[in-house]
């Protein structure tokens, strides 16, 4: 159950890396059911994967989002013909996270680092 909650999850933060791996396992997965469910039972039969889909594209989103201290009501960047798209686009794609913890979670660049280095070292 960990692992669904991990594509629909709205709060937290998301690095670059990860968002790209999901968009492109998201999208994946979407065509590759699409196109079974058309040769199979026709194309009406496809909407029914558009919400899911669209339910985590939102959710990697708004966590690209919060990462670079942003709210998702930059998601409505679209609205605006043509700017709003390319603006969107480069929030997600290229804009660096902010550095360290912001008001929505945990720097994840620093998740799972264990700051407390041992060295030992062979008496010569």
């Amino acid at each position: 159950m960990r692992r669904v909650r991990e594509w629909i999850e709205w709060r937290g933060r998301m690095g670059r890396l990860a968002f790209l791996w999901r968009l492109a396992a998201a999208a994946t997965v979407f065509v590759v059911l699409f196109v079974f469910l058309e040769s199979v039972a026709g194309y009406a039969s496809t909407l029914v994967l558009y919400p899911p889909f669209f339910a985590v594209l939102s959710s990697l989103a708004v966590r690209r989002l919060h990462d670079s201290a942003r709210s998702a009501w930059h998601l409505l960047a679209p609205i605006v013909p043509v700017l709003g798209p390319v603006y969107l686009a480069g929030l997600l794609l290229f804009a660096r996270g902010t550095q360290g913890d912001n008001q929505y979670g945990d720097d994840p660049r620093s998740r799972n680092r264990d700051y407390l280095q041992v060295s030992i070292h062979e008496p010569a």
